[in-house]
């Protein structure tokens, strides 16, 4: 569900009767019903859905809802950051974890939460990522921005800028180049992924003149998982790496950072973009964007980013079990 006082309910209702979901799948809503059938009346959608004890209960084109919200909707406030849609959103969040690690469904979807909510309802991770690594006993994993033009892994994920230096090393880097090499292998069906990496300085740290990272960290690093097998090169200047030229060379690019990575990838496919966790024993994706206090409630959230990662999610799981 993503945070019931955002865009989250929005999208999925309006995905969920978009044309562009013509693929076979048995959607599942994870949140609370409530929510779900006031967001469709208030989009004037025909959907139905049903509450489900078990999934196993879902029949024929029924979209069922498991509800472990046990919130009023006049208690989810719309537009507005609450401790209690926080809560909300995390108890349907860990829930969903709970169901694909049991294998009950194939691939979970989330939608967008707000940090600051789940902050207030108790839960401190930065985000959906760590949280999700967490709940699944996970210490290897990559965040990954992906759209039809461009894939970019990251090093570091929600951090302030001035502790991204402080958190790389050529173990971290080195393993973020290890997960997302074996991620493009099973799950964007590319047998010899090219990754390249992004430097942290400008101009690549000039040889120490202008940031060492590159020297310390990063070069070692590639050197290491080129031995391992691994077709990485780097570092390139950031002005550089995303230009036309060099995007080409590669199937997915490391970036150090957050804002980094995440601006070139809005930049070519904003609204169509998808958020994948790398290195999971699950299949995640999730929107490109956040909760959208904004416009939430009005009607206006464009569902292309969560279609995208409905569609990511099937893709994901088809290749998965190619692969096996």
């Amino acid at each position: 569900m993503g945070d019931p006082g955002g865009i989250g309910p929005e999208v999925t209702i309006k995905a969920l009767q978009d044309p562009q979901i013509d693929f076979p799948f048995q959607p599942l809503l994870i949140g609370s019903q409530a929510v779900f059938e006031r967001t469709a009346q208030s989009l004037s959608s025909k959907l139905e859905f049903k509450t489900l004890e078990e999934v196993a209960e879902i029949q024929g084109d029924e979209i069922g809802v498991i509800d472990p919200v046990d919130t009023a909707p006049g208690d989810l406030p719309v537009g507005k950051v609450s401790p209690i849609s926080g809560r909300a959103a995390m108890k349907a969040l860990i829930r969903g974890i709970d169901l694909v690690q049991k294998g009950v469904i194939d691939a979970l979807v989330t939608g967008p939460i707000s940090k600051r909510a789940a902050h207030l309802a108790g839960y401190h991770f930065p985000g959906q990522t760590e949280l999700l690594a967490h709940y699944t006993r996970t210490s290897s994993f990559v965040m990954m921005l992906a759209n039809q033009k461009l894939r970019v892994a990251l090093v570091t994920t929600h951090l302030p800028l001035s502790q991204v230096s402080d958190n790389l090393s050529v173990e971290v880097i080195q393993d973020k180049l290890r997960v997302t090499d074996q991620g493009l292998k099973d799950y964007f069906a590319i047998p010899s992924p090219r990754i390249g990496v992004a430097a942290l300085n400008p101009h690549g740290g000039e040889g120490g003149d202008l940031g060492e990272e590159e020297i310390k960290f990063i070069t070692p690093a590639i050197e290491r998982s080129r031995k391992e097998g691994i077709d990485v090169q780097g570092p390139f200047p950031c002005d550089t790496l995303f230009t036309p030229p060099f995007l080409s060379r590669f199937d997915a690019i490391l970036a150090m950072y957050h804002d980094q990575g995440l601006i070139p990838v809005k930049l070519l496919g904003f609204g169509q973009s998808v958020n994948i966790t790398l290195g999971l024993p699950i299949i995640r994706t999730s929107p490109d964007h956040g909760v959208a206090l904004d416009i939430a409630g009005q009607g206006r959230a464009d569902p292309g980013s969560m279609i995208a990662a409905i569609r990511m999610a099937y893709l994901m799981k088809e290749a998965r079990g190619a692969n096996s």
